[in-house]
């Protein structure tokens, strides 16, 4: 019988009772000063047209990825925001100017299969600048 349990740390585990299998089901939020909380689940990103070879942006790097930036539309982050604080699992927090968040990628898959080291997705920079260290663990885009 599988059961979904909600943790206080953003996430989800499917815990299946009679085989003792634990999975994790990653979720990010996009919170702060948006008119709009927005829960992305980038399991689903697989279906999605807008995805994307991840090389054919940033060259070397391997993923399917997708923009951030209409998921950051759809949010409405207020007018006044400057920076976004990305709140990792691991409780570090990373602060991104909003023109580079902006224009960033979420890397969901690797050969086929959902980011699991980092995962649920790890964000590149459009530009490349960290493409050798990705932001990744990410469980909570807080708009300030």
């Amino acid at each position: 019988m599988l059961q979904l349990v909600y943790h206080e740390q953003d996430y989800f585990t499917k815990v299946d009772r009679e085989e003792d299998i634990v999975i994790m089901h990653d979720i990010i939020m996009l919170t702060g000063k948006v008119n709009f909380t927005i829960t992305l689940d980038p399991t689903i990103w697989i279906f999605d047209d807008r995805r994307f070879e991840l090389a054919d942006r940033i060259p070397e790097t391997e993923g399917l990825a997708i923009e951030i930036e209409p998921f950051i539309h759809h949010a409405e982050p207020d007018v006044s925001t400057t920076h976004a604080i990305c709140h990792l699992h691991d409780g570090e927090k990373v602060s991104i100017p909003m023109a580079t968040l902006m224009a960033s990628y979420l890397c969901f898959a690797v050969d086929g299969k959902p980011v699991k080291d980092g995962g649920p997705a790890l964000l590149y920079f459009a530009d490349g600048s960290n493409k050798g260290n990705p932001v990744g663990g990410i469980k909570e885009i807080e708009f300030v």
